[in-house]
């Protein structure tokens, strides 16, 4: 694997990870993986069959789901469902759906392969712990629950789509408790993780503070940008 050519980036639900993953990968000449998506596919899949608790330890059923992640676009068994996976139902069951280590094992594999390729940068919450923990930057980002539910709540359009700011605090600080305290892979930032606080900074900032680490670290290793 040619893991000096990936990029990890990992944070909790809401921090802006996708957002500036996609900028880097613009600034770079790199491929975007959102990995949160895949899981989000599975989810969705599971629900719409009937939400069969017993199917997310069944590898066969997991293994009958082809998804797959290219150019911004989330298919399933063929399907476009970029829409659709960011559903609040889906968003309210993906955590449990990704602590079965049926669904982890199987989306861990597609992840290592797609980064075997280089040039990519893979956003998630154990992609610096677990997928590719010998990635050539790993990077940590953190906002607060108010400032992540304030950006999620403005993503979704504010008011008009119905929810309120404190129903979506709730949510954000309970996605945080489990993603944080699950047995299998729990959110947690690499030993050796850059660990970046984008409470202060806009969308433009954070880019360039991570871009900034990148040629920082390109210039001490001129070999990794090969």
């Amino acid at each position: 694997m040619t893991v000096k050519q990936v990029i990890a980036l990992d944070g909790p639900s809401g921090v802006g990870k996708s957002t500036i993953a996609k900028r880097l990968a613009q600034e770079l000449g790199w491929t975007h993986l959102d990995t949160g998506a895949l899981y989000r596919a599975i989810t969705h899949a599971w629900l719409e069959a009937g939400a069969d608790p017993s199917w997310l330890d069944q590898p066969e059923w997991l293994q009958s789901l082809q998804v797959s992640y290219q150019l911004g676009k989330t298919q399933l068994n063929g399907r476009d469902v970029s829409k659709a996976i960011r559903s609040q139902n889906v968003t309210e069951q993906v955590s449990f759906v990704s602590s079965h280590a049926a669904v982890r094992q199987q989306l861990t594999a597609i992840q290592r392969d797609l980064a075997a390729k280089g040039k990519m940068i893979l956003d998630g919450r154990d992609i610096g712990t677990v997928v590719v923990p010998d990635a050539f930057l790993k990077v940590f980002m953190l906002a607060s629950v108010d400032e992540r539910a304030k950006r999620r709540w403005l993503q979704l359009g504010g008011d008009q789509q119905g929810q309120s700011l404190a129903s979506i605090r709730a949510a954000v600080a309970d996605r945080d408790h489990q993603d944080e305290t699950r047995a299998l892979a729990p959110l947690k930032p690499a030993s050796d993780a850059w660990i970046l606080d984008t409470d202060p900074l806009s969308i433009d900032q954070v880019v360039a503070a991570i871009m900034q680490e990148v040629h920082r670290r390109l210039e001490a290793c001129p070999s990794s940008a090969s």
